[in-house]
């Protein structure tokens, strides 16, 4: 071997020794220090009881603001953590019970009411509903806000309830609660679907806002209880319908039912109105939701639903059944929404009665 070969060869080596020691470097995992193995430790034990971690040491409340700052973790709450990640991947009506569950067993003697209640009990989940933290207080002197903590003082506490770890209001005192608190169209969403849910009749919500007396808002909530409606089977619904009434349109029919032309099966519609003449108009909200979650497809793509969708339209127009279709966006912008209800012919109120809500401003989110 002469002495250029033995040159490169030990050249090589050096080389694939180096390589090996950079690889080494790289596959060793940096040390995690005493403070890092608290939080990962906190926090796991957290998500074991679906809560988030609250950290009761100075030291550890200073190691999850470092990890806030560089955005490894989020704060729902003051003092409440859990990981951006995590928080991500939880549907809003996790991260609403997981925050609040946090919350009740941080303070095991507070009672959840309006929009929390309704949280806690599955009756909304829309998250902005959440910014504060509602609660019951025997007292007068306790109400009002309190950072994140809004107090509602109750001359007479209502019924109280265990849910999942959390004491909350019973269901109608939730409703109530919201009907007075909320806007229109959120009271409506947790009023539907607390109806729902709970299996209650909507006599008996009624009748119960008509029985309460001398308490703020009680107007609202009996204008609510008046139109909920627990046919509406999602929130999505039942905001349209909420948007349908103040744009002035009748009260539609909610999953009115109409027997194929061609199969005999069973045809349900979202909203349903009779006309002066007899003739039916027929109500669609579409969703993206229905056309994006698999779950929601049945057997087929977002292609296939389109095609049933269309096809059942051919249907109601079989049956003389003329159709107006819309969408949230035609739902959030009124404008939009009442021109192409009365292009289609819906009715309307004669004589539109003043809403109570009528320049009432929400201050529970």
């Amino acid at each position: 071997m002469d002495m250029k070969t033995q040159t490169h060869m030990q050249s090589r080596q050096q080389t694939a020794k180096s390589q090996k020691k950079s690889q080494k470097k790289q596959q060793k995992k940096p040390r995690r220090t005493n403070a890092q193995q608290r939080v990962d430790t906190m926090l796991g034990q957290a998500y074991a009881r679906r809560r988030l971690a609250v950290p009761k040491r100075d030291k550890d409340r200073r190691a999850f603001q470092r990890r806030l700052k560089t955005g490894e973790v989020v704060m729902p709450y003051k003092g409440m953590y859990i990981a951006a990640a995590k928080w991500e991947s939880l549907p809003y009506a996790q991260r609403i019970t997981w925050a609040l569950r946090t919350v009740c067993h941080t303070h095991p003697g507070w009672v959840l009411c309006g929009p929390s209640a309704a949280g806690a009990l599955g009756f909304t989940t829309t998250i902005k509903l959440q910014r504060y933290v509602h609660i019951a207080v025997p007292k007068r002197s306790q109400a009002g806000r309190h950072g994140y903590v809004i107090a509602h003082f109750y001359k007479d506490m209502p019924a109280v309830k265990t849910v999942d770890g959390m004491r909350v209001t019973a269901e109608m005192d939730t409703m109530m609660d919201c009907g007075r608190m909320l806007d229109f169209e959120h009271a409506m969403v947790v009023c539907c679907t607390g109806l729902r849910l709970s299996g209650l009749p909507q006599h008996r919500l009624r009748e119960y806002a008509r029985g309460r007396k001398r308490i703020s808002g009680i107007p609202r909530a009996r204008y609510v209880a008046e139109h909920a409606d627990p046919a509406c089977e999602n929130g999505g619904e039942a905001t349209a319908l909420a948007a349908i009434l103040e744009v002035g349109a009748c009260r539609p029919r909610m999953q009115a039912t109409f027997v194929s032309p061609l199969s005999g099966g069973e045809i349900r519609a979202d909203f349903l109105w009779e006309r002066d003449d007899g003739s039916l108009v027929v109500g669609e909200l579409d969703g993206r939701q229905k056309y994006v979650d698999p779950s929601m497809m049945g057997q087929g793509d977002s292609i296939d639903v389109i095609l049933r969708e269309k096809d059942r339209e051919t249907q109601l127009n079989m049956l003389r059944v003329d159709v107006v279709r819309f969408q949230m966006e035609h739902v959030r912008d009124r404008g939009q929404l009442r021109q192409r209800l009365q292009a289609a012919g819906v009715p309307f109120e004669p004589v539109r009665r003043r809403s109570p809500f009528s320049g009432f401003r929400c201050k529970a989110y």
